[in-house]
């Protein structure tokens, strides 16, 4: 494995510990708003939060070390380590809402880490990949950000709690994949031609769909538990981050039919393992109980 894959598997690692403390906490602060973010009054309230700043700085440094690795090495390296959140994530949060993690939930960790880690091993390819070009990077901006105002709006139609929250996590997950790529061909840019890379539309894209991601991921925790959502995101995050590598930016799977093969079967196990997330924590009427004892990352 060459050194600038290596180091792009470390500052992944950071990045994916950044993470979990951001998730953990945009979990504490959908206890404190449980409403859904369609409330005016709720999205008031958790702007005033200082739960969401310290979300924001936390997301801050995943996107700072997301940056550094995915400038060192390909999209479909560094975004299958997301796995690590769902690890990390869901006992720490348990551990702050005063329960243990449960039998069903350890396996449902334990499944869906498995169908995103293997896809490593068949993912990796030479060199650091490739960038968006100005066509691709206009098309994939608009696009997603199309597609992720839709999904906000269709999701605020939607009556089922869990349902709700698996599409809000769904487009939450495509967001940071997708601003992946997006920002690392802005380093690019930037790289190559100065300050006025900033106005290229991968470096204009970048803050909205990270944003957006954002608001969006806070959304999902409203009313369930963080392993469901949570896992939604980790799903989706490198699955988009590699269709973007793959379709736009150059990259492939080195294992070739029998390395989509695995993907395909790793994501009949995710989804199987997001199930066992969900089912545990939902009570009457798809929502989660309300969690109890502290509230804050510790």
């Amino acid at each position: 494995m060459e050194s600038g894959v290596l180091w792009g598997i470390v500052f992944g690692v950071l990045s994916c510990a950044s993470y979990t403390a951001a998730a953990v906490t945009q979990r504490g602060l959908a206890v404190r708003v449980a409403e859904p973010l369609t409330h005016g009054r709720s999205l008031a309230a958790l702007l005033r939060h200082p739960l969401w700043w310290s979300s924001l700085l936390f997301n801050g440094g995943r996107a700072g070390f997301q940056v550094a690795a995915v400038s060192q090495a390909p999209l479909t390296v560094v975004q299958p380590l997301g796995v690590l959140v769902l690890v990390f994530g869901v006992p720490w949060s348990a551990r702050n809402e005063g329960r243990r993690v449960s039998a069903a939930e350890w396996r449902g960790v334990a499944l869906t880490s498995v169908a995103l880690g293997v896809p490593l091993a068949v993912a990796v390819t030479g060199g650091g990949g490739g960038v968006l070009d100005d066509t691709a990077s206009l098309v994939v901006g608009c696009g997603t950000t199309a597609l992720l105002v839709a999904t906000a709006w269709l999701s605020g139609r939607v009556r089922s709690v869990a349902w709700r929250s698996h599409l809000l996590a769904g487009a939450a997950g495509t967001a940071f994949g997708v601003s992946s790529a997006t920002a690392k061909t802005s380093v690019v840019v930037i790289g190559e031609s100065g300050a006025t890379g900033l106005l290229h539309a991968s470096s204009l894209a970048t803050p909205v769909i990270a944003v957006l991601g954002l608001f969006l991921a806070q959304a999902a925790y409203q009313g369930m538990e963080l392993g469901a959502p949570l896992g939604v995101t980790t799903f989706t995050n490198p699955l988009s981050a590699a269709v973007v590598g793959v379709v736009f930016m150059g990259e492939s799977y080195t294992g070739g039919r029998v390395g989509l093969l695995v993907a395909a079967v790793c994501a009949l196990v995710a989804a199987y393992g997001i199930r066992l997330l969900t089912a545990p924590e939902t009570g009457e009427g798809g929502r989660a109980p309300r969690a109890r004892g502290p509230e804050t990352v510790s």
